[in-house]
C-alpha cells in the first residue's frame, strides 16, 4: 500500500489558512487519484493567519474537510476505498530541530478526546463511512530523535496510553520518528499497539552511509582524476543550495561540515536527485563495477553487505551493496511487525 504522510497545509503555512487549505485538498484529492492508499490527515500546523498553537477542534474540522476531498477524488476509482490516519499530536516531519532530553507520552485522556472530536465531527460531515476507515492515530509513545542522539522507547511510560486504545474499535497507534530505535525497541512499540512504524531519515541515512563507504572504497582503488567524487560533490551542492537545511544545522566551520553529513535528521536526503550529484553517484558505480571492491575492503567499510555477499545474498554490484545495508535497517522493522515470521 502506498501512503501519504503528513498530508495538510504544511508546504504552504505562509498563506492565509483558507488559501493553504484550497491547495491541500487539491493535494489530497491528487494522492487519492494516483493510488495512494492510506492517507495521513495532519492540519496540526497554524497557517499565516492562525493563532499559535491551532485550537485541536481546528485542526479536527480541517482534517474533515481533507477527508472530504480524498472520498470525492476516490468515487468511481478502480482502486479500494483509501484509509485514513488522524492525529494532532505529530512531531516535526524530518526529526526534532531542537536539542532533546526528554519526552512527554501522550496523555489517554487526550488521545481519546480527539477521536471523539474527530469521529462526531466525520459525522456531522457526511463521512460516516470514511470514519470506518479511519485506521489509526498518531501520538508521541516517547521516542523521537535530534541531530545527534535518540530518546529511545520506555514501555513503562507509556503503559497507559497503550491500554487504552483497546476500548477503540478498529484504530492502533501510528508512531512517528522512530528512526534509529532499536530492533527490541520497535518490537515493544507493536507490542504495545504502535503497529504502524514510521521510518523515514532513518533509512535514508543508511543510504547515505552506504554510498559513503562506496566512496571510501573508491579512493583506496581508483585513481584520483578517474573517481566520481559524490561526496565532495553532494556537500558542495548543499553549501550552494542551503535551503534544505539553514532551518535546521545551526553549527559553523567544521562543525557545519559534519552535521551536514552526519546529522541523524538527514538533510542529505534532499539533495540525491540534483544533477551534478546523479552524475558523481553513476561514475562512482561505473568505477566499482570496474574494479569491483575486493572482500578485504568490503568488510572494512561495509560489514553488513560483506556479511550479505559471503552468505550469497548480494553481489558486488554497487547497487546490491547499497540494498544489503539498507535492508539491514529495515530488517529490523520487519521483525517487530511479523514476530512469528
Amino acid at each position: 500500500m502506498l501512503g501519504g504522510d503528513h498530508l495538510g497545509p504544511n508546504a504552504w503555512t505562509a498563506l492565509g489558512a483558507a488559501a493553504a487549505m484550497r491547495k491541500a485538498q487539491v493535494m489530497v484529492a491528487d494522492y487519492v487519484r494516483a493510488g495512494f492508499g492510506k492517507i495521513h490527515l495532519d492540519c496540526s500546523m497554524s497557517c499565516a493567519d492562525d493563532p499559535i498553537p491551532l485550537p485541536e477542534r481546528t485542526i479536527a474540522e480541517r482534517a474533515a474537510i481533507l477527508c472530504r476531498a480524498a472520498e470525492d477524488a476516490w468515487k468511481g476509482a478502480p482502486q479500494d476505498a483509501p484509509c485514513y490516519v488522524i492525529g494532532t499530536e505529530v512531531p516535526v516531519p524530518g526529526g526534532a530541530e531542537e536539542d532533546l532530553s526528554a519526552l512527554t507520552v501522550t496523555r489517554p485522556h487526550d488521545m481519546l478526546a480527539t477521536i471523539a472530536m474527530h469521529r462526531d465531527l466525520f459525522t456531522q460531515n457526511g463521512l460516516a463511512a470514511a470514519w470506518d476507515r479511519v485506521i489509526a492515530i498518531v501520538t508521541q509513545p516517547g521516542v523521537e530523535f535530534d541531530h545527534d542522539k535518540v530518546i529511545d522507547y520506555q514501555p513503562e511510560a507509556a503503559r497507559e496510553l497503550s491500554s487504552a486504545i483497546e476500548s477503540v474499535d478498529h484504530m492502533v497507534f501510528e508512531a512517528h520518528s522512530t528512526d534509529y530505535q532499536t530492533a527490541t525497541a520497535l518490537s515493544a512499540l507493536v507490542r504495545d499497539h504502535f503497529a504502524i512504524l514510521k521510518v523515514g531519515p532513518g533509512v535514508t541515512f543508511a543510504l547515505r552511509e552506504a554510498l559513503w563507504a562506496l566512496d571510501a572504497i573508491e579512493r583506496e582503488t581508483v585513481p584520483e582524476g578517474d573517481r566520481g567524487h559524490l561526496r565532495e560533490t553532494l556537500i558542495a551542492r548543499m553549501r550552494a543550495e542551503p535551503a534544505q537545511w539553514q532551518r535546521y544545522y545551526h553549527a559553523s566551520g567544521e562543525a557545519l561540515t559534519l552535521q551536514l553529513q552526519y546529522s541523524l535528521s538527514d538533510r542529505v536526503r534532499y539533495y540525491w536527485p540534483k544533477s551534478d550529484v546523479i552524475a558523481a553517484q553513476e561514475k562512482l558505480f561505473d568505477n566499482l563495477r570496474h574494479l569491483p571492491p575486493a572482500l578485504p575492503l568490503l568488510s572494512q567499510y561495509l560489514p553488513t553487505a560483506y556479511a550479505a555477499v559471503r552468505e550469497g545474498r548480494a553481489t558486488l554490484d554497487p547497487v546490491n551493496l547499497v540494498l544489503a545495508h539498507i535492508g539491514a535497517t529495515l530488517d529490523a522493522y520487519y521483525g517487530a511487525c511479523h514476530p512469528d515470521a
